[in-house]
């Protein structure tokens, strides 16, 4: 892998692509409180790890358009939001998952007349997840189908985490599910989102699932539905994980 650019970068929350509106990412932080355990053998500090956390802070410009910027920032809503930062937009490329509180939606009007708002996002019951896109950016499916099939090489025993953002439905309800194979050819039901019917989107959901992983992975759509637009990143789980994941 080579170093890179900022260039081609996505960026969504609750389900909303505010890809075109956002300016700047201005923290994607995944931190642990650090607790001191001074002993008296040791003359420099002990420490030991705290609890996790997240944060995801942004810039945007103002936009009251459909379902951008404005939208989907201004009620200041207290329930959990998905914020998702995809660091480009092919498949595999690397994503920040945070499920977190939007604590504030902050506007400068500059002197040269530009309206901007800045927004924090700090993590709620589960650290900032560094994953990666099972989709190549955002897809749409026109009626249930499944995507071509994603090889990690390997399989894993420490579970998955998964974020849906679906950004439209033009009709039906879909849902949307992450199967697994040991194969690429025999699949199964790995985990499931939940059915979101046309008008309750733009919508997003975090799940996980722990155990054993299987090698390739897919998502399939079922339900009756037209032209559905959703992006999927996900990670796989670790020994290192805390005990919540």
């Amino acid at each position: 892998m080579a170093k890179k650019a900022g260039l081609g970068d996505a960026f969504y929350i609750g389900g909303y692509d505010l890809s075109g509106d956002v300016s700047s990412v201005d923290t994607v932080s995944a931190r642990r409180a650090a607790i001191e355990t001074p002993v008296l053998e040791k003359s420099a500090m002990v420490r030991l790890p705290g609890m996790a956390d997240g944060e995801i802070s942004f810039t945007s410009w103002f936009d009251d358009g459909t379902d951008l910027s404005h939208t989907a920032l201004k009620s200041l809503v207290t329930t959990d939001r998905e914020v998702l930062y995809c660091r480009g937009t092919a498949a595999d490329s690397p994503a920040a998952m945070l499920v977190a509180k939007q604590i504030n939606y902050d506007f400068t009007r500059a002197t040269d007349k530009a309206l901007s708002a800045s927004v924090q996002c700090l993590g709620n019951g589960t650290a900032l997840e560094w994953g990666v896109l099972l989709t190549p950016g955002a897809i749409t499916h026109s009626s249930s189908s499944s995507t071509s099939d994603k090889d990690d090489s390997a399989s894993s025993s420490a579970g998955l985490a998964a974020v849906l953002q679906i950004v439209s439905i033009n009709s039906g309800t879909p849902t949307f599910k992450i199967e697994d194979s040991p194969n690429g050819s025999s699949w199964s039901d790995l985990v499931s989102f939940t059915a979101v019917a046309n008008g309750n989107e733009p919508a997003s959901e975090r799940v996980s699932v722990t155990g054993t992983v299987n090698r390739y992975l897919r998502i399939t759509s079922t339900g009756t539905f037209s032209n559905a637009k959703f992006i999927i990143a996900y990670r796989r789980g670790t020994a290192e994980d805390d005990p919540a994941y």
